[in-house]
């Protein structure tokens, strides 16, 4: 029911006007994409930024926190538009994903109170003195912190611009196109909005609130070791080591901070928090050198990529090989189905479990498809993604192809809950 939906909105979307019936469509699909799980931990957050930002009007600062959640996809419209998709592949760098976790990890602290920021919190003593530009730039971050979990129609937003690129730069269609993401923006901030306004009615003090505020910092915590797992992943390292790194890197910080005895929790923690800054880039510096010099001697650094046959899921065996797939699907006569995947993809994983929980799907793409699996480091991803028919790579992650045994296309789709369209579009052939 939810797929069927999403893609009538999908089919609203993707229309060249802007009534009423649009407005009302990118609204119920903003709301629809603020229910999906992976959005549930922004809540707790927004209710911890918000808690403290009082003023005469109980919807002032809820009010300005949901129109800057709502602005920040106006601005995704725009670098989309201006940068044919390059923030999307900015965004897959394991270099950025360290830089997510660093700032999750800090904001993670702030939230235990063990560092203060004047800039975002104001003068917490006197709730009435923070300022409303620091309300709607936190509010644009939440936005960006949901950006990878808002899913499909996104994305059936922006290909608009992608094809629009590819005659050149227009201003008015990418002008257009980001007023329809701010109002997606605004139906995917409802929930956002009315934790603000109505979530403060319990009252301030008592030790639960405490309990709940160490809760949501071990939550954002969390959430910085799965960027850093993510960055890990993508430079080839086993999954195991981020995790010794972060939990190293977490003993040696509360170390740092434990040998400082003088001044308030916040400043101690600011001292070890740039001493530790220090030691890790020195640490870091040494590994680039050490690997430089190990390459210049000739030896290998190791991050060759290993491609193998095929890969094992449950029951389903995913080819890896472009050859090996056209071949087996030209002897069965077989459609090829394409999942184009990524470790950073939320969605992707998702939809890998879905492959073998969902029967009905299991069972028809075992036995009446060619399944490839295509990860966005492999050299045959830039190949689809700069093939026109399928801008939706452009945009991001999750994309699925289902080709016949020629390579002719016979559907596609980047939401992945689709499993119904999936099977029609097999047993038609």
């Amino acid at each position: 029911m939810v797929s069927e939906i999403q893609t009538f909105i999908e089919s609203q979307l993707s229309s060249g006007t802007f009534s009423i019936y649009s407005f009302f469509f990118l609204i119920l699909g903003g709301f629809l994409a603020g229910l999906l799980p992976c959005v549930y931990p922004l809540y707790p957050i927004t209710a911890g930024i918000l808690k403290s930002r009082v003023s005469k009007h109980k919807w002032s600062h809820p009010l300005v926190y949901y129109v800057g959640l709502a602005s920040m996809y106006a601005v995704f419209g725009l670098v989309a538009g201006f940068s044919g998709g390059a923030f999307n592949s900015f965004l897959r760098y394991p270099e950025t994903q360290v830089v997510l976790s660093i700032l999750l990890f800090i904001l993670g602290l702030s939230v235990a109170e063990f560092l203060y920021f004047p800039f975002f919190s104001g003068d917490l003593r006197n709730s009435v003195n923070v300022s409303y530009a620091n309300t709607f730039f936190l509010g644009a971050g939440a936005g960006l912190l949901s950006s990878p979990c808002v899913g499909p129609v996104v994305v059936s937003i922006l290909v608009q611009l992608i094809t629009y690129q590819t005659e050149g730069i227009s201003i008015l269609p990418i002008l257009f196109t980001s007023l329809k993401m701010f109002v997606f923006g605004l139906g995917l901030g409802i929930p956002f909005l009315l934790i603000g306004v109505f979530g403060f009615a319990l009252p301030k003090s008592g030790k639960w609130m405490k309990f709940v505020q160490w809760i949501l910092a071990l939550m954002i915590l969390y959430f910085s070791y799965t960027y850093l797992e993510k960055a890990f992943g993508l430079w080839g390292f086993d999954s195991g080591l981020s995790i010794k790194v972060f939990i190293l890197w977490t003993l040696a910080l509360g170390f740092l901070f434990l040998q400082k005895k003088d001044g308030l929790p916040y400043e101690k923690m600011k001292s070890a928090l740039l001493q530790m800054g220090v030691y890790t880039s020195l640490i870091v510096l040494i590994i680039i050198l050490l690997t430089a010099v190990w390459k210049q001697q000739g030896g290998s650094s190791g991050f060759e990529i290993n491609l193998v046959p095929t890969e094992i899921h449950g029951n389903l065996e995913w080819q890896r090989s472009e050859v090996e797939t056209y071949r087996i699907a030209k002897e069965t006569g077989k459609p090829i189905f394409i999942d184009f995947y990524a470790d950073w993809c939320t969605n992707c994983k998702e939809f890998q479990k879905l492959t073998l929980t969902h029967k009905e799907w299991n069972e028809t793409f075992k036995n009446k498809a060619v399944l490839w699996k295509v990860y966005d480091t492999d050299p045959i991803f830039e190949e689809f993604a700069n093939n026109p028919n399928y801008p939706e790579l452009k945009i991001g992650l999750p994309f699925f192809l289902i080709l016949d045994a020629d390579g002719k296309m016979i559907y596609k789709s980047n939401d992945y809950l689709d499993t119904k369209g999936m099977i029609e579009a097999v047993r038609k052939l």
